[in-house]
């Protein structure tokens, strides 16, 4: 599984003196339930070595590095792999999740991470609440698979039939310390919703339990939390966790895309008004380089080669021979998209990677911008 410290860290690796292959796999398996990465690697492991004759045979190493890592960690129901080795090295870096990532092998002098970046910036991690009045379980779900189960199963306060059968408690008595109970219980629950947030971190909340259980125990909820939920539905509280998860899957999936969607619209309204907003690589590049980007957006697995300066270090989207700040000579960038995502997520930058007919009419890129 990924996060985003790992991300981080392949960032804050920078340049290195021997080359990287990054290589984006998608293990996924086709309409006859084969899988075809073999054959994307044969091929771009030609190319590469074309591309790089001086480097012929620590580029054939590289790629046996990374079949040999698939023949022996690869776990077949993960469906995209991340591997980044160095080629006349044996830095090995390795990724496997249940998500797929497109096909893609590059040699560079730093990790690539844009794709890396779309499996995690796509996928939010969810806090899944079942909830009864005796009884709660919190999942940990990130890349639709369960992460972690927190549970918590009190003692009961009373002991509902032998009390009343002995006469213990008369019924309305009875029916008021099962409410009391129910109270009780509920500021517990909570509790320890306030601790699963802040130590897991979620990006949203699901509460499932009957309508009635759902409504009162929002109630003993703190606001922050209130504000994290986005979805209410039916289900039994010790029910199979994959079913849980299947159910409901198809909600927060429309979920996220309604977000991404509302922030495409945020950016295309505020273009439209030429206010704080940018579209283009080459606008949004600049808004990057100064700071001034609150959201990104990003066409999913767009690529597009561009040049850096030299002397400035300032990254043009198209193909410049000097700089036109300083005159500096530049260099060919073989993917500006890389180092726009880069400098996004160094910059604690949000981002969302939309769907590319989304925002062709943005030229692919566009930003909300702080100032």
């Amino acid at each position: 599984m990924i996060n985003r410290q790992d991300l981080e860290s392949l960032i804050q690796r920078g340049d290195g003196d021997q080359p990287i292959l990054s290589l984006f796999l998608d293990m996924s398996v086709n309409s006859d339930n084969k899988r075809t990465h073999n054959v994307f690697l044969s091929q771009k492991q030609t190319q590469l070595e074309e591309l790089n004759p001086r480097l012929r045979r620590e580029v054939e190493e590289a790629f046996d590095r990374a079949r040999e890592w698939l023949g022996s960690e690869y776990a077949e129901e993960n469906r995209g792999v991340v591997i980044y080795t160095a080629v006349g090295g044996d830095w090995l870096e390795t990724f496997q999740f249940p998500v797929p990532v497109a096909n893609r092998a590059v040699i560079g002098p730093r990790p690539m991470v844009a794709p890396l970046a779309q499996v995690i910036e796509s996928y939010h991690h969810h806090g899944v609440i079942l909830i009864d009045r005796e009884h709660v379980r919190i999942l940990s779900v990130y890349l639709g698979t369960l992460l972690d189960e927190v549970e918590v199963r009190p003692e009961p306060i009373i002991d509902a039939p032998h009390s009343v059968q002995a006469g213990g408690y008369s019924h309305n008595r009875y029916q008021r310390h099962k409410i009391e109970e129910m109270r009780h219980f509920f500021r517990e629950f909570s509790r320890e919703i306030d601790e699963f947030v802040s130590r897991y971190r979620p990006h949203d909340l699901v509460i499932l339990g009957t309508e009635e259980n759902i409504a009162k125990f929002r109630d003993f909820l703190s606001e922050q939390v209130q504000g994290m939920i986005v979805y209410t539905g039916p289900a039994a509280v010790d029910g199979e966790a994959v079913e849980i998860l299947d159910k409901i899957r198809p909600h927060l999936e429309a979920h996220e895309e309604q977000e991404r969607q509302e922030v495409v619209e945020r950016v295309r309204d505020r273009v439209a008004h030429d206010y704080l907003a940018t579209a283009g690589l080459q606008g949004t590049l600049a808004a990057l380089q100064q700071g001034k980007v609150d959201t990104l957006v990003v066409a999913r697995d767009y690529h597009h080669e561009g040049a850096r300066c030299t002397q400035c270090g300032f990254v043009f989207a198209r193909d410049l021979d000097t700089c036109p700040y300083d005159g500096g000579r530049t260099q060919r960038e073989e993917d500006v998209v890389e180092e726009l995502v880069r400098m996004a997520e160094g910059q604690g930058v949000a981002i969302s990677f939309a769907e590319p007919g989304q925002v062709d009419d943005l030229n692919g890129v566009g930003a909300l911008l702080r100032f």
